[in-house]
């Protein structure tokens, strides 16, 4: 498969996997709600609330304390709104209303001193998590210049869509959902497409 300017077959990633769901229980629970994705959106789908900022924590989202009461404050509820909690990345083509609503609220978190991409796109997955990638130092480097914005949305909706990619994410996917019971990479077989790609775009990011 391909992801960002990377390329990983399914056995390694399937590997990496293992070891990232292994080493990181806690993100797996507390930040993905897994196993079964019970808390999509956050208690409260359309509204910043404490929960989701110590959520994003968990994530190393490293917040400052001045921008806790920031974020609490951003007028962003029409704009979460407007985006429902289970749209799909897949689906916003540039230039459709739902890319442009995902670029509207995107651009309510910015412009805060010290809150850059990264932390933005912990809380933006959180609320939104079949929509937004997570994105890091890591993955910055495996998506090049393409890291940030609408081009790095649209880079990853790219990448989502090849079909190479939705055959590849298919079978990861059955075979994560096919680990042993003890396995921790079995709760991976849950989360969204998305949700694989950016671990994986981290990780091939990380390894270079």
């Amino acid at each position: 498969m391909n992801i960002g300017t990377r390329k990983i077959v399914v056995d390694e990633a399937i590997a990496q996997l293992r070891l990232y769901a292994e080493s990181n229980g806690a993100v797996l629970q507390y930040y993905d709600g897994l196993p079964g994705m019970t808390t999509v959106g956050g208690s409260d789908p359309n509204q910043i609330t404490l929960e989701d900022l110590a959520r994003t924590m968990v994530i190393g989202s490293d917040l400052r304390a001045n921008d806790i009461p920031w974020l609490l404050e951003v007028d962003a509820e029409k704009d979460l709104a407007a985006i429902p909690v289970d749209a799909r990345l897949e689906d916003a083509e540039p230039g459709s209303a739902l890319f442009e609503a995902a670029i509207a609220l995107d651009e309510k978190f910015t412009g805060h001193r010290g809150f850059g991409h990264a932390k933005k796109s912990k809380l933006l997955h959180l609320k939104r998590p079949y929509l937004y990638p997570v994105t890091d130092s890591f993955i910055r480097m495996t998506y090049g210049s393409a890291s940030a914005g609408a081009e790095f949305l649209k880079a990853v909706r790219d990448d989502l869509v090849n079909p190479a990619n939705v055959r590849d994410f298919k079978l990861l996917q059955v075979r994560l959902i096919a680990e042993p019971a003890t396995s921790a990479a079995r709760l991976l077989g849950e989360v969204p497409t998305l949700r694989l790609l950016d671990i994986l775009a981290s990780l091939l990011g990380e390894a270079k």
